[in-house]
């Protein structure tokens, strides 16, 4: 079992950083490999919108993203952190997502990946951004597996429970450990979303991309029929198992 952990923020040294390297112990204390991937030191441009990604598998920018993207494809489980800028994911790590979840929502690329998001705040709006976060594993015909999403509050007020929240991620880093092992999946309980799911989504997703299969959505209909998912009843989509706030947040 291998672990990535990414982390993003204004410190290599700082409370979001070190927050995912406790997880990254954790979780290698439980027997996974882990790696660690701190995004300001990858290059990672600004997506031009070519959509070269969705024919040949491939962005055509020169830069680090094929790289990281390799790395997730030879995970099994991600955790993820930024420190909330706005309610969000900081600019490095928001960028990274959009570049990345482009191809891979099309392609389902992430739906056998386990996430556990991380976010922090002085101030609010950690709980949202660690939610944003889970869109990298989501998948228009299978979503990936969100284990946890977790926020905290690292201001001078509320510091003293640093020590708590570093009880909390690796207890959830455990939990997101034990859910590979058992390979464990959790269905949306909204039964309106699961039926657009279903009866619209899909089936709308699945026509264009067999309408497309041999020019400009080449790769994401090889992906898919790798997969299985262009052939196969349209599945349950997932949801986040649990999510924990570590302070009172607004």
């Amino acid at each position: 079992m291998k672990i990535l952990g990414i982390s993003s923020g204004l410190s290599y040294n700082g409370y979001t950083a070190n927050l995912i390297r406790v997880a990254l112990q954790s979780a290698a204390n439980q027997g996974a490999l882990v790696e660690e991937i701190f995004l300001p030191d990858y290059e990672i441009k600004i997506c031009r919108g070519c959509r070269n990604c969705l024919a040949k598998g491939k962005c055509s920018i020169n830069d680090d993203l094929e790289l990281l993207r390799q790395k997730i494809y030879q995970a099994d489980g991600i955790i993820i952190g930024t420190q909330a800028f706005g309610s969000e994911p900081d600019p490095t790590l928001q960028n990274f997502i959009n570049r990345i979840k482009f191809y891979a929502q099309h392609a389902s690329s992430f739906s056998d990946k386990y996430l556990l998001t991380v976010a922090t705040t002085e101030t609010f709006g950690a709980q949202k951004a660690s939610k944003m976060m889970t869109g990298l594993v989501s998948g228009y015909l299978k979503n990936g597996i969100v284990s946890s999403v977790l926020s905290f509050n690292v201001s001078w007020e509320q510091i003293e429970h640093y020590p708590e929240y570093l009880g909390q991620i690796e207890n959830q880093t455990i939990k997101l450990v034990n859910d590979i092992k058992r390979r464990r999946r959790f269905r949306v309980n909204d039964l309106f979303e699961r039926l657009i799911n279903r009866f619209i989504r899909v089936p709308q997703v699945k026509k264009m991309v067999e309408a497309h299969k041999y020019d400009k959505m080449e790769a994401v209909y090889r992906e898919l029929s790798a997969k299985g998912l262009l052939n196969a009843q349209a599945p349950e989509t997932t949801q986040t198992s649990i999510n924990v706030t570590a302070t009172a947040q607004s």
